[in-house]
């Protein structure tokens, strides 16, 4: 995160070599919170709930993860932030500015619970304020320079992480 906030302040976000380590880095921080259960920790087994509900959180939050970037496919952009051509505002980014972060924290919800990882659990709200910090990061750094007052417009009417109702 702070690295990503101090790219974004430096301006040499711009530098495909940077995009990519972050991103790599990033792939990498995923893969060891879907690593966390297989790490010694307490544990709740209870399978009406690890796999009742543990596996529905999963499942929606995987479609929920991969249908932005192949509704953005559709659209004729991408999820790569240096590469995006136009403000996609339809679809799953009607309801949450970032569809892919918020469906990935439902996701690890749904793999922690299917593990009963409780440390893991309790780390939840950590990995929450981390994909809220880079969402923010994002937005001010990239998305707002780019689009300007669409995007202003667009922050006005739909949630960053959490649907507004009502609106």
């Amino acid at each position: 995160m702070t690295v990503s906030w101090t790219l974004t302040r430096s301006g040499r976000l711009e530098n495909e070599q940077i995009r990519t380590g972050l991103v790599v880095s990033g792939a990498f921080l995923g893969l060891l919170g879907f690593a966390l259960p297989f790490f010694a920790q307490c544990r709740f087994r209870y399978p009406a709930i690890n796999y009742g509900i543990g596996v529905p959180l999963a499942a929606v939050g995987l479609v929920g993860r991969v249908y932005p970037m192949i509704h953005l496919r559709r659209q004729g952009t991408t999820t790569a932030l240096g590469e995006v051509e136009k403000l996609v505002d339809t679809g799953p980014y009607s309801w949450v500015r970032h569809p892919q972060y918020s469906f990935g924290f439902v996701l690890l919800c749904g793999w922690y619970v299917i593990w009963g990882a409780v440390y893991s659990l309790g780390m939840m709200p950590f990995i929450g304020g981390m994909i809220y910090v880079q969402a923010l990061i994002e937005e001010n750094g990239i998305l707002e320079k780019r689009f300007g007052r669409e995007y202003a417009a667009y922050s006005e009417r739909v949630g960053m992480l959490i649907p507004r109702i009502g609106r």
